[in-house]
C-alpha cells in the first residue's frame, strides 16, 4: 500500500504521517513492500531495528506486533503488544492488538473487553489494522467455541459497514460453520424499555449505549438496574445478550435462568432462555461433570498365550464376541510407535445369540518386544470396560487392570452423546437372501432398522435415569421433580427433537418425554410470520395454508441452520403444494430423496424428480446415477446393467455424470483407477457383483439441485440465513 505524508498512521494515532512520523514514511513504505513481497523474515527484521532506533513511535510498535502475528510468533507478538498498549493506552490499534494477544492465549472476556475499548477509541474513523484485528478476532471466537463474542463483532461490521460486503458475508459462514449449538443460532434482539417503568431513564441510557456498540459500559449500567429492577425481563434479557457478546458465558447463563423465571406463563419461552442457559454453561466449562471419558485398561498375557500367538489370534476369531477390525500400521510407524499384532471389536453378546450386539470395546493384541512383554489392551468409554473385560478375560485368561487416578485424561464425551452413539452389529442372515421383491425393503435394510430400533430403544429406556452435566449431575428422572430441573430437561428434549438429523432420532425424543412424565407440545397454529417464531418452535408449526412464500423459506432457512426435523416437514409439504414452482419442488424432492429411509421410497421420489426434471427442461443424467446407486444397493441386476448401458449411449459426453458415476461404482467395489490403467483390480477390491450391497452408501445423492454450478436451467438461488 503505497504511504505518503497525509496518509493516515498506521499506528492508529488518528494523525496525518506528516504530524506524526514524517521521518519514517520511506521506511514504513519499504517495509510493505517487503510485506507484499511476502519476505516477512526481513520485514520483521527491519522494524525490530527502526523500533530500536526510534523507540515510542506507534506506527513502529504496530507493525511489529502485527508482522510477528503474521509470522507466528505469539511469544513475541504478546510481548510488543504489552509495550504497545503500555506506551498507549488509549490507542485503538494498540487495544486492538493486544485482544488478538488474549484470544490467542486463551482469554476470550479479556479479548472481547479489550477490543470493546478499541471500537470505541476508534469512534467512526478506523484504523485500517483495526478491521484486521475485527476479523482475526470473530475467527479466533468461533473456532475456540465463543459463538457469541464472534457473531457480535461481525454484527458490528454489518451495522457500521466495515469492510467489503464479501468480507462480512465470508466472516458470517465463519461462525455459521464453527458448530454454534441450535439454542445459540436464534438471533436474540436487545429488548425495549419496559412502559412506564421508574427507572426508564437508565435504562435507555444502557440501551442507547448497547446500539453505539459501548457494549462495557451498556452492561455496567444495566448491571446497576438488578437491585431495582430484579422482577425485568427486559434488563435480564440485555444482560445477557450483552455478555454473550463479551465473551462471559458464565454470566450470560445467569441471566438467562433469571429470564426463563420472569417468562410468567410462557412456558416455550422459558424453556428457549433454559436452552441457552445450557449451551452458555457448556461453553464456559466443557469439562464439567459427569463426562464419559475414554480409557486404557492394559492385561499381560500369560506365558502359555503369549508363546503361540498365531493360536491367541485364533482363539479370538472365534469367540462370538469379537470380530476382526482393520488396523493401518502405517500410523502407528510414523508416530515412532510399535503397531498392535491384530485389532478386534468387542461386543456385549456373541454371534451365536441371534440379537444385535453393542460394541463396547476395541481389543489391541501385542506381541512380545525387546522392551516388554506381550500384552492385550482394550480402550472405549468407561461404563463399557468392565462388560468388555468380563467378556473376553476368561478366554484370554488374564485380567486387565484400569489406569492409575491422576494421569493424563482421554477425551470425553457428555453422557447424552455417549448413548446416541451407540453401536450394534446385527446378525446375519443364515442364508443368501433372495432377489429383492419390487416395492420392498432389501434384507440389509431391514437388519439396519433393526439395530437402529435397537439403540434408540435403549437410548430411550436409559437416558432418564442417566447423570447429565447439563443437569447438574442430576438424572433427568431426579431433576423434572422441580421448575428449574423440569425447564432444563425439556429444553434438552426439545433440542434433540428439533435437531436431530433422521426422523427415528427425534421421535425417540419425543418417546422419552413419557417415562419422565412430560406432555408433548401441541402443534402452532398461531397466523404470525414463521420468521417471528423462535427456530426450536419451527417443528410444530401447522403448514396447511401457509403462505407459499414463507414455505419455501422455512425449507431452506430450516434445512440450513440445522433445524432438520423442520425443514424436512416443510420439504414435505412444499413438493406436495400444487402451486409450487417446479424448481422448489426439484430442491425438495431432492432433499427428501437423501434423507428416505428405505431404497422403495428413494426410487419414488427419483420417479418423481424425472417427471420435474422434463418440466424444468434438463437432462436426466444425475437421475440415472441417483437411480443406479440405490438398485446396486437393492441387488437389482437386470436394472442395473439397463441403466449402465443407457448411462453410456446417452451421457458419454458428460463428464459431470461419468465422474458421479465412477463414484458409484468404487462404492460398489469397482477399482476404476485400475481399469483405467489396464491393471487388475487390487486385491480385497474386485469388482462386486451386480447384486451386491454397496459397503457404504454415500449420503450425498449425487442429484444437481437448482442453482447449482453447471445447471440447466434453474431458478433463483435463494439467500441462506446464516446461523448465529
Amino acid at each position: 500500500m503505497p504511504l505518503d505524508p497525509y496518509s493516515a498512521c498506521p499506528g492508529g494515532t488518528g494523525k496525518k504521517l506528516k504530524f506524526c512520523c514524517a521521518d519514517l514514511v520511506a521506511e514504513l513504505e519499504q517495509i510493505e513492500r517487503l510485506v507484499e513481497g511476502d519476505q516477512l523474515a526481513a520485514a520483521r527484521e527491519q522494524v525490530r531495528t527502526l523500533d530500536a532506533a526510534h523507540p515510542g513511535r506507534a506506527c513502529l510498535m504496530a507493525a511489529r506486533t502485527r508482522l510477528d502475528l503474521a509470522g507466528r510468533d505469539f511469544a513475541g507478538a504478546a510481548a510488543a503488544s504489552r509495550g504497545f498498549l503500555d506506551a498507549c493506552p488509549d490507542n485503538p490499534v494498540a487495544l486492538g492488538y493486544a485482544a488478538v494477544t488474549a484470544a490467542i492465549n486463551g482469554s476470550s472476556q479479556e479479548a472481547a473487553t479489550l477490543f470493546d475499548r478499541a471500537r470505541e477509541a476508534a469512534g467512526t474513523d478506523l484504523p485500517t489494522d483495526l478491521i484486521r484485528i475485527a476479523a482475526t478476532l470473530v475467527q479466533a471466537a468461533a473456532q475456540s467455541g465463543h459463538p457469541g463474542f464472534a457473531q457480535g463483532i461481525v454484527d458490528w461490521m454489518e451495522d457500521a459497514q466495515v469492510g467489503s460486503a464479501d468480507d462480512r458475508r465470508m466472516l458470517a459462514m465463519v461462525v455459521g460453520s464453527s458448530g454454534v449449538p441450535p439454542a445459540l443460532r436464534a438471533r436474540m434482539p436487545l429488548a425495549d424499555t419496559p412502559t412506564d417503568s421508574p427507572w426508564r431513564f437508565e435504562f435507555d441510557t444502557a440501551l442507547k449505549a448497547a446500539r453505539a456498540w459501548r457494549l462495557t459500559k451498556a452492561l455496567t449500567t444495566f448491571r446497576s438496574l438488578r437491585g431495582v429492577a430484579a422482577e425485568s425481563p427486559e434488563v435480564f434479557t440485555n444482560i445477557a445478550i450483552l455478555c454473550e457478546a463479551l465473551s462471559r458465558p458464565f454470566e450470560a447463563a445467569e441471566a438467562w435462568l433469571q429470564v426463563a423465571i420472569l417468562s410468567g406463563h410462557d412456558a416455550d419461552a422459558a424453556i428457549e432462555a433454559t436452552g441457552r442457559a445450557l449451551a452458555l454453561e457448556t461453553e464456559a466449562n466443557p469439562e464439567r461433570s459427569p463426562l464419559v471419558r475414554l480409557e486404557r485398561w492394559t492385561a499381560a498375557l500369560p506365558p502359555d498365550a503369549a508363546a503361540d500367538m498365531d493360536l491367541l489370534d485364533d482363539r479370538i476369531r472365534h469367540d462370538g464376541h469379537c470380530e476382526p477390525a482393520a488396523v493401518d500400521r502405517s500410523e502407528w510407524v510414523s508416530r515412532g510407535a510399535v503397531p498392535p499384532r491384530s485389532v478386534w471389536r468387542v461386543f456385549d453378546t456373541p454371534s451365536s445369540a441371534g440379537t444385535p450386539s453393542r460394541l463396547l470395546a476395541t481389543l489391541l493384541l501385542f506381541g512380545r518386544q525387546t522392551d516388554r512383554d506381550a500384552e492385550v489392551i482394550i480402550q472405549g468409554f468407561a461404563p463399557d470396560l468392565g462388560p468388555a473385560a468380563a467378556a473376553i478375560g476368561g478366554m484370554l485368561g488374564c485380567t486387565f487392570t484400569p489406569p492409575p487416578p491422576g494421569g493424563q485424561p482421554l477425551p470425553a464425551v457428555s453422557p447424552t452423546n455417549w448413548l446416541v452413539a451407540s453401536q450394534y452389529r446385527v446378525a446375519a442372515p443364515p442364508a443368501a437372501p433372495a432377489a429383492t421383491p419390487a416395492g420392498e425393503p432389501t434384507v440389509f435394510e431391514q437388519l439396519i432398522a433393526e439395530q437402529r430400533d435397537t439403540a434408540w430403544r435403549r437410548f430411550v429406556d436409559v437416558w432418564p435415569d442417566t447423570a447429565l452435566p447439563e443437569l447438574l449431575g442430576r438424572t433427568p428422572r431426579e431433576a423434572v421433580a422441580d421448575p428449574e430441573g423440569r425447564r432444563r430437561v425439556e429444553a434438552l428434549i426439545t433440542e434433540g427433537e428439533a435437531t436431530s438429523r433422521r426422523p427415528d432420532a427425534a421421535a425417540a425424543w419425543t418417546r422419552v418425554r413419557a417415562p419422565l412424565g412430560l406432555p408433548v407440545p401441541g402443534p402452532i397454529t398461531a397466523a404470525e410470520s414463521f420468521a417471528e417464531l423462535p427456530p426450536l418452535r419451527w417443528h410444530r408449526l401447522g403448514l396447511d395454508g401457509m403462505p407459499l412464500d414463507d414455505l419455501r423459506t422455512l425449507f431452506i432457512t430450516a434445512v440450513d441452520a440445522g433445524f432438520e426435523k423442520a425443514g424436512e416437514q416443510a420439504a414435505t409439504a412444499l413438493a406436495a403444494r400444487s402451486d409450487a414452482s417446479a424448481e422448489d419442488r426439484w430442491e425438495a424432492l431432492s432433499l427428501l430423496e437423501e434423507r428416505a429411509a428405505t431404497t422403495v421410497r428413494r426410487l419414488e421420489i427419483i420417479g418423481e424428480l424425472r417427471v420435474l426434471a422434463r418440466q424444468i427442461k434438463t437432462g436426466d443424467g444425475m437421475l440415472d446415477v441417483a437411480e443406479l446407486r440405490v438398485r446396486i444397493e437393492r441387488g437389482d441386476q437386470t436394472e442395473v446393467v439397463r441403466l449402465l448401458d443407457h448411462i453410456r449411449r446417452e451421457h458419454s459426453g458428460d463428464q459431470r455424470v461419468f465422474g458421479a458415476l465412477a463414484e458409484v461404482l468404487m462404492e460398489a467395489g469397482v477399482d476404476i483407477p485400475g481399469m483405467a490403467a489396464g491393471r487388475p483390480a487390487a486385491a480385497g477390491r474386485a469388482p462386486a457383483a451386480p447384486g451386491a450391497a454397496a459397503p457404504a452408501a454415500s449420503p450425498a445423492t449425487g442429484i444437481w439441485t437448482p442453482g447449482q454450478p453447471g445447471a440447466a436451467p434453474a431458478g433463483e438461488k435463494k439467500t441462506i440465513w446464516t446461523p448465529g
